[in-house]
């Protein structure tokens, strides 16, 4: 029998100022982390791995070295990646990994929230649907859920839906975190308590029903939560299936994942398609290297190639630079992806509290990061683009 021995010493039941609640999760950068790392405060449905081996992920000999790598102001990548509150790292140069790393006490073998890194799996299925003739992209939202005639969501098409081009507003509501259009699905979703005397959506069905039209959709860009979840709720609606089922189905059980990954749910049981996914650093890296072979992966082709080609095309860049992304530069947002229409072809699913799968497929290069950066700001951008530019040049 293996001997049981100590760890990090933990106290048992623990101290109330370290139980980390719907109440506290986003006070402190500690209590972030955990909820970043542990799918334990909300209910979530399983994401099945399949019952096939894993694919064997492959390493290069010689490793990078981040702390020889710098930004172009000077920072190293290394350096990037503690001050960025990152807890798990991993790079694939030409197939192989080159790089790969665990802070925070952050294990290998854990699910890790991806936030709004979910809203490209959407785009993925969506496209799919659409791709099989279940779906015409042209639309209106309210076509598929009658339920949304009159609403500002519904009045967007299924493709305004997908490029974040259907401006809404929504209720206000005042809580521990601040007033903002953001809140509310906070609520909705179930992941922080209802403030006093709040008379709003309390899940996801009456908060994509609560929004309100702000401009003409299609004439401008506006990145938030209600667009996916609407593309949530048709997919449902038309398939008589939940979006982790979908994703299983369709990608997950196919790339020979290590673990199964995670769909975070309302209270009333709904997959929050906009935030909700967790999977873990080594699965995703998989999930990236099968966008990267433009759908392929495990020995047969799990996209349609050219889906991936519509997503790496883009969308219109003008309405991005006008909106509140503008630090973006040269970015559009298409099919629920960012792209960065750079010189590597570069293209991004990106979530809160920096999430990140970067896939760039002119430099034969896929990076994912994981972390729990409570205050990132809208540049930090140039760590991974310092990585891509040293794997160039090698």
């Amino acid at each position: 029998m293996q001997s049981i021995t100590k760890n990090e010493m933990k106290i048992f039941p623990p101290f109330k100022e370290d139980i980390v609640t719907k109440d506290n999760w986003f006070t402190s950068q500690k209590n972030l982390q955990r909820y970043c790392h542990s799918g334990e405060l909300s209910p979530s449905r399983i994401i099945w791995r399949g019952n096939q081996k894993p694919t064997q992920l492959s390493y290069a000999k010689d490793q990078l070295d981040l702390e020889k790598i710098n930004d172009k102001n000077g920072e190293s990548v290394l350096a990037y990646l503690e001050r960025t509150d990152t807890d798990a790292f991993l790079v694939m140069n030409k197939g192989k990994v080159v790089y790969e790393k665990y802070f925070n006490g952050y294990r290998s073998y854990e699910t890790h929230a991806l936030n709004s890194a979910t809203k490209s799996f959407v785009g993925l299925i969506v496209s799919l649907l659409a791709d099989e003739g279940l779906l015409d992209i042209n639309k209106k939202s309210s076509f598929y859920i009658p339920e949304l005639e009159g609403t500002g969501l519904g009045d967007g098409t299924v493709q305004q839906l997908l490029d974040m081009l259907v401006p809404v507003k929504y209720l206000e509501a005042d809580t521990p975190f601040g007033i903002g259009r953001g809140t509310p699905i906070f609520i909705a979703t179930g992941s922080m308590p209802k403030p006093e005397n709040y008379n709003g959506p309390e899940n996801l069905y009456d908060f994509i029903l609560s929004s309100k039209k702000d401009k003409i959709p299609g004439t401008a860009f506006y990145y938030e939560n209600g667009q996916t979840e609407t593309l949530g709720w048709i997919v449902k609606r038309l398939t008589g299936k939940n979006i982790a089922e979908l994703i299983q189905e369709i990608i997950w059980s196919k790339l020979g994942a290590e673990e199964n990954a995670l769909m975070q749910l309302d209270l009333i049981g709904t997959d929050m398609a906009s935030g909700g996914m967790r999977a873990t650093l080594r699965d995703l890296a998989r999930f990236g290297e099968m966008m990267f072979n433009d759908g392929y992966y495990n020995g047969q082709q799990i996209i349609p190639e050219h889906i991936i080609r519509k997503i790496k095309k883009g969308g219109n860049r003008n309405y991005l630079a006008e909106s509140n992304h503008s630090h973006l530069s040269g970015f559009s947002y298409h099919n629920q992806w960012w792209i960065s229409h750079d010189q590597f072809g570069g293209y991004s699913a990106l979530g809160k509290f920096d999430q990140r799968i970067c896939i760039a497929p002119k430099a034969d290069t896929v990076i994912v990061k994981l972390s729990s950066y409570l205050s990132p700001s809208s540049k930090e951008t140039n760590a991974c683009q310092a990585i891509i530019e040293y794997l160039v040049k090698e």
